[in-house]
C-alpha cells in the first residue's frame, strides 16, 4: 500500500517545485503503479513535429520520482542514480502517458520501469533507478 497519497505528493511538489504542474498531472496511484500524464504544448516539439526526447526522459524520470515519493513517503531529497530510455517510436503531437511500476524497493535505491504512450502507440521505455537519502533508510528494514 503506498504510503503517500496523490494529494500528498501534490502538495509536497507545490512546496519545492512551484511549476511542476504545467508539466504534468498524476492521473491514478495503484499499489505498485503511478500513472502521470504531460499535456500536449507546442513548445515540447523538435523539429519534424515530434515530442522531444528531453521532454519525454523528463517525464519518465518525475514519474519514477513520484512513485518513489508514493512507495517510500516524504523523501523529497531522493536523487535520480541511473536512468535508462529505449525510444521505440515518434511519438505524435499529443498527450504523452506514462506509467511506472515499482520493481524494487529497498533501503538505498529504488527501481522502477516506465512505459510511455503517446495515443495507443508505445513511444519509449525507461527503467529508472533512485538513491534514497539516509533518513529514509531507516524506514525500510
Amino acid at each position: 500500500m503506498p504510503k503517500m497519497t496523490i494529494a500528498e505528493i501534490e502538495a509536497l511538489m507545490d512546496q519545492g517545485f512551484p511549476d511542476w504542474r504545467s508539466f504534468s498531472r498524476i492521473t491514478d496511484l495503484g499499489e505498485r503503479t503511478l500513472t502521470l500524464m504531460m499535456p500536449f504544448r507546442k513548445e515540447l516539439l523538435r523539429a519534424g513535429g515530434t515530442i522531444s526526447g528531453p521532454a519525454m526522459m523528463a517525464l519518465a524520470d518525475t514519474a519514477a520520482y513520484f512513485l518513489t515519493l508514493a512507495q517510500a513517503g516524504p523523501v523529497a531529497s531522493a536523487a535520480t542514480a541511473n536512468l535508462d530510455i529505449h525510444f521505440l517510436a515518434r511519438p505524435d503531437p499529443v498527450d504523452v502517458v506514462a506509467t511506472a511500476t515499482m520493481l524494487r524497493l529497498g533501503r538505498r535505491l529504488s527501481v522502477s520501469a516506465v512505459d510511455l504512450h503517446a495515443g495507443a502507440d508505445l513511444v519509449a521505455h525507461a527503467t529508472i533507478t533512485y538513491a534514497l537519502p539516509p533518513a529514509s533508510r531507516a524506514a525500510h528494514p
